[in-house]
């Protein structure tokens, strides 16, 4: 396949994705997100004489800078509703279109199918690209405006977080597209993810209360849990955990890999 065709192949699932509701709502929710916060520490800010915390002003409780406002806006970002978009709109760039054969109409051309993944897989990447931008401008360009860029928290450590944060967004898409090969709808696949995301979660708070109360083994069994890869963002606050960026590294390996082994032998109807 010659690099335009795969050129023609990507700007026609760029038209296919982002026309659709979940990525404008992708874009619309990350905006809110940076925006919000920014609106959130502006009145904190105003309102730092009266509200106060075990006596203590609230302006010695929250650091008002920039590079603060910007990492508020990432755990934001992060929070719940905006992956669960991603894995919608992945979802519905895979099991959605074979649900109404759109996938089967490409396939018939002579397109190969690796093509196709690596396609849908760019544009994807460039959605989840797209709202940590959308987060991060608003939020360190209106902070630094209102706040200045003085701070505890570093710029730059922001910055990582954030790119870490597009690691993490790859992490959901390979899983997402994974499930897509099994479950052939958009609602399975969102449903199965969240389920699949939800035993991760419960399972890494009992391995935490296990190591706690002394069983050395829980928290290296806990590193290995795929939810730990995918909070590897969560590094830029304090120190950045290893085994996360490995877990990454093995969860991206298996989502795509076992996405394009199954994918190169399923059968589209």
């Amino acid at each position: 396949m010659k690099p335009a065709h795969l050129l023609a192949l990507i700007r026609a699932e760029a038209k296919a994705i982002y026309g659709r509701g979940s990525a404008k709502l992708a874009v619309v929710v990350a905006l809110l997100c940076g925006v919000g916060v920014l609106l959130v520490l502006q009145w904190l800010h105003g309102q730092s004489a009266n509200i106060q915390a075990n006596g203590n002003p609230i302006n010695q409780m929250v650091e008002f800078s920039a590079p603060s406002a910007a990492g508020w806006a990432l755990r934001a970002r992060n929070f719940f509703v905006l992956p669960l978009v991603l894995i919608l709109a992945t979802a519905a760039s895979f099991a959605g279109e074979i649900g109404d054969q759109t996938l089967r109409e490409v396939l018939v051309r002579p397109v190969p199918r690796w093509a196709v993944l690596v396609a849908k897989t760019a544009v994807l990447a460039s959605l989840a690209m797209l709202t940590l931008v959308v987060t991060l401008l608003p939020a360190l360009g209106g902070g630094a405006a209102l706040f200045g860029m003085d701070g505890s928290t570093g710029v730059v450590d922001v910055l990582l977080g954030y790119g870490a944060s597009l690691l993490s967004d790859l992490g959901l898409i390979a899983l997402a597209l994974l499930a897509s090969t099994f479950v052939r709808s958009v609602g399975g696949v969102v449903v199965a993810m969240m389920l699949v995301l939800m035993a991760d979660m419960g399972a890494r708070v009992v391995l935490k209360g296990m190591a706690w109360v002394g069983a050395t083994w829980a928290e290296q069994v806990g590193h290995a849990l795929p939810g730990n890869a995918l909070a590897c963002w969560e590094g830029w606050t304090g120190t950045w955990d290893p085994w996360a960026f490995v877990g990454m590294a093995v969860l991206l390996v298996v989502g795509f890999g076992g996405t394009w082994l199954r994918f190169r032998r399923m059968d589209v109807p």
